[in-house]
């Protein structure tokens, strides 16, 4: 215990360098894109390929899987030299994912424009898939075999990913339109989805309900969870009716702390594809796509703020400014593709990738990271040049680095591609850009009854509505969102001492302030009672009530401050003041709450700060380190062994900002595991203890497993550790 508290008093005093710096100011807007350009990109490069005849099929509605480049239909006898030759584009089938994207693409260019036209033709889209896909017996078909017209496969073969792309266009209809008559087919649809394929003792969604062709049912697949969030949770969570929506909000809370605790890395900041072995998600020997990242981190974003859960919200913010930082390539102003085994860029361009990173720069631009827009002016101007084909329209698939040449080894519409991502590209690029500049945004509904202006909202985003214009027979509405107010990067940031996210902090728990000039010179808190002055510096906190407490101080720098919150300190809105020993005052503010749990780390790839208690047969018991040195000097994971002889073993974890939380869950490699305490450590102020056990033996062999806390409804940022 002895080591473990040295290790812990120097990660007290730890150097800025393990919080992102503070950003620039946010002087991009200039050559921002407007909104106007967004909605011409649309009107000019997207909807000609989609307008086109033979886009809309027969009867409308029955949208083909697969085209031509000129946008002209797949002729099986004759194909096109794109489609010719690859057998899978030439198997005579029509899927259900593109043409659940097709019809969304419909939604989203009717909510940009205002055209009837192409709702008619979404309605058209929803329409068959609700009398062709559905399936009487439960879930979706995916696919029809086009020689003799029957759907498949059977139910034990489809898999959630591609069931939760059939309930997207569902889910974006109900959306623009409230039509009830649509809602029981996505509840049912919802329910069957997750009733079926989630998986308690994997700690996530199962890939099949049976093995099929050497790919096992169990297996782990990062899109069997993500792919229920995006495409229908998030989106239509806000707006249900109870008790559906509360159903909705746990499902999502579920999938997230699965998401976490299985497919992410917490020392690459990467979101695995798949779980199913240790090689799966080490980087040394796995690579993997951008994309996915940024869609999972801003689906967990959005699930945090709707939840109210803040710890999850203001994780998966700092997050993706980590992984916008990482996937920017700036030599040409666009976004890598994808991390290769090892760790380095794959800068070839990918449509979708790319449309997802943008999509969280501009996101997070708009949630007081104002420089996180700072790629937008570059990537923007990129896609426009570079991935749009000038001559019939559309996006390529994706642009190489080095020659920006399209990639023309797939059409511009197959199974995977198909209006999904590209359309909401535009919809969020507009969305940022009108809101980026200071206007209001518009967009257009047809609503079919009365719905509560609290629950009209732009796509996954909130604002006041300045005005709603209906027309004349009630049909269509356009609604005018004001733009919000852009919060500006603060001189002085405060995160917690265990996490260091800049997030909502916990009275009583250890904080960190960040900046220049918070102290005259470096000092230390001696043991005993924390002074409430070091070098000259104090800190006060103004809580709610409009009461102020001084800070008792831990270690103070010029650069740094480490403290700890009043215990009495009223949640809400607060605000520090430093006063430095040369009397300079300096203010910061932030969120205060009851409980706001934070996981200390050993090092900055997140190995928990944590000790191994092995309870023997005969009840004798041995502690052991999480962590060793290695050759380098530096803190790594020390493996724990599960083996059956070696006893049960349990874990203390370190922590910050739950000593008031009444009920505290743990997961390891998503499976949950009793919490035998939670509470205050004992040794410093703020400082807290979690102690789990024992240990799935199940786990021996899984390499690094992470571990994901919750203490009342706040995820804490997750850590990790080695299992051998």
């Amino acid at each position: 215990m002895l080591r473990f508290r040295r290790c812990l008093v120097a990660l007290l005093v730890a150097a800025l360098a393990v919080l992102p710096a503070l950003a620039a100011p946010a002087d991009y807007l200039a050559q921002l894109p407007t909104g106007d350009r967004w909605i011409a990109h649309l009107n000019n490069d997207l909807l000609p390929f989609w307008s086109l005849p033979a886009a809309l099929g027969s009867p409308t509605g029955n949208f083909p899987s697969t085209r031509c480049d000129d946008g002209s239909a797949l002729n099986f006898q004759h194909p096109c030299a794109i489609i010719a030759g690859n057998p899978y584009l030439m198997t005579p089938d029509q899927y259900l994912v593109p043409e659940s994207r097709q019809t969304f693409g419909y939604g989203v260019a009717y909510h940009l424009t205002g055209n009837t036209e192409y709702l008619d033709w979404m309605k058209a889209g929803v329409q068959y898939i609700r009398q062709n896909m559905i399936d009487p017996a439960g879930g979706m078909f995916l696919n029809q075999d086009l020689t003799n017209n029957t759907w498949g496969p059977d139910r034990a073969f489809r898999d959630p990913q591609q069931l939760g792309y059939g309930v997207l266009c569902l889910a974006f209809y109900y959306y623009l339109t409230r039509d009830d008559t649509v809602l029981p087919d996505i509840l049912a649809l919802k329910n069957y989805i997750l009733g079926t394929y989630y998986n308690t003792q994997l700690g996530t969604m199962q890939w099949l309900l049976q093995s099929n062709d050497g790919t096992a049912y169990n297996s782990k697949q990062l899109v069997a969870d993500l792919d229920q969030m995006n495409t229908y949770l998030v989106l239509l969570a806000p707006i249900l009716p109870e008790p559906s929506q509360t159903e909705w909000k746990q499902s999502l809370t579920t999938l997230s702390r699965s998401i976490l605790g299985v497919f992410y890395s917490p020392g690459d900041n990467l979101l695995f594809t798949q779980a199913d072995s240790p090689a799966d998600t080490d980087l040394t020997k796995t690579g993997v796509d951008l994309g996915h990242t940024s869609k999972g981190l801003w689906m967990m974003r959005w699930t945090g703020l709707m939840t109210g859960d803040n710890g999850l919200a203001d994780f998966a913010t700092a997050a993706g400014r980590r992984h916008l930082t990482r996937s920017y390539v700036p030599e040409d102003g666009s976004w890598a593709g994808s991390v290769l085994p090892g760790g380095a860029l794959d800068k070839d361009k990918n449509w979708w990738v790319y449309a997802e990173l943008d999509q969280l720069a501009n996101t997070l631009a708009l949630a007081g990271d104002p420089s996180a827009g700072q790629y937008l002016p570059q990537t923007a101007a990129y896609w426009f040049q570079y991935f749009v084909d000038p001559q019939y329209g559309e996006v390529w698939n994706g642009v190489n680095y080095g020659t920006n040449t399209p990639q023309r080894d797939y059409p511009k519409a197959w199974q995977w591609k198909s209006a999904y991502h590209d359309f909401e590209h535009v919809l969020v690029g507009y969305i940022g850009a009108q809101w980026l500049h200071g206007q209001p945004v518009t967009l257009h509904y047809a609503f079919t009854r009365s719905v509560d202006p609290g629950d009209i909202h732009p796509y996954y985003f909130s604002a006041p509505i300045e005005s709603t214009v209906s027309s004349a027979d009630n049909q269509y509405q356009t609604v005018t969102f004001a733009a919000p107010s852009l919060l500006q990067t603060p001189s002085v940031t405060a995160a917690s001492t265990a996490s260091y996210l800049a997030a909502t902090l916990a009275a009583g728990s250890m904080a960190s302030l960040f900046g220049s000039g918070l102290a005259a010179a470096t000092a230390q808190a001696p043991p005993g009672t924390l002074p409430q002055q070091l070098a000259g510096a104090t800190v006060a906190v103004l809580d709610s009530a409009g009461v102020t407490r001084q800070a008792g101080l831990f270690y103070v720098s010029p650069s740094q401050i480490n403290l700890v919150i009043p215990a009495a300190t009223r949640p809400g809105s607060a605000t520090f003041t430093i006063t430095a020993g040369d009397g300079t005052t300096l203010t910061a503010n932030t969120q205060i709450a009851p409980v706001a749990p934070g996981m200390f780390q050993m090092n900055s790839a997140a190995l928990a700060a944590a000790e191994v208690i092995r309870v023997h047969a005969d009840n004798s018991q041995t502690i052991e380190s999480v962590y060793q040195v290695d050759a380098s000097q530096g803190v790594v994971a020390r493996p724990i062994d599960l083996g059956a002889s070696t006893g049960s073993v349990y874990l203390t974890l370190f922590a910050t900002g739950l000593q008031n939380a009444a009920n505290v869950s743990v997961t390891v490699a998503g499976h949950n595991v009793p919490v035998t305490y939670s509470g205050p450590q004992g040794s410093w102020a703020g400082f807290d203890q979690v102690n789990i056990g024992p240990l799935p033996t199940s786990l021996a062999g899984s390499g690094r497993v992470n571990i994901v806390l919750a203490a009342d409804g706040q995820t804490a940022n997750p850590v990790d550790i080695a299992i051998q």
